[in-house]
């Protein structure tokens, strides 16, 4: 019972507001935008660069024998973009750099790693996966990004 108790006050407050379901969200979303980064979510651009249908965003911090182990790991499914097929590594440096612009604390981190996850339309089991990853000291002193 005193576990529930906090579970029905949430629930009663949350029920009893007459704001909008939509106001409730982007306030979730603001606060968790300040506590992990602003722009921790890929931007429409990235994911409109290679038409995804989907992203993931796994970041790994790790202090090992005194070394720093650090990345960003951004997994892309099933891109539509038929550069995809023969371009595939300039779109990993263009979607790894579009990132590291906008997400606030990239500099924390040593690498992204880019992932192409393409699945079988038949049979979801059957996959392909392409990984590439890249210095985040070299995006961000990068002059000219790749268009």
């Amino acid at each position: 019972m005193k576990n529930s108790l906090p579970l029905l006050v949430i629930l009663f407050v949350i029920s009893s507001c007459s704001c909008e379901p939509e106001n409730l969200i982007k306030g979730a979303m603001w606060g968790f935008s300040k506590m992990v980064g602003e722009g921790y979510f890929p931007s429409e651009e990235i994911l409109e660069f290679g038409e995804f249908e989907r992203v993931e965003v796994n970041m790994n911090r790790s202090n090992v024998d005194g070394e720093n182990h650090s990345f960003v790991q951004l997994r892309f499914y099933n891109g539509k973009n038929p550069a995809l097929q023969y371009n595939q590594e300039n779109i990993a440096l263009r979607c790894a750099e579009l990132y590291a612009q906008e997400y606030s604390k990239i500099k924390k981190y040593k690498e992204i790693q880019i992932v192409f996850i393409q699945s079988d339309p038949i049979n979801p089991d059957n996959f392909a996966m392409n990984e590439y990853s890249f210095n985040v000291q070299d995006l961000l002193n990068t002059k000219n990004p790749t268009l």
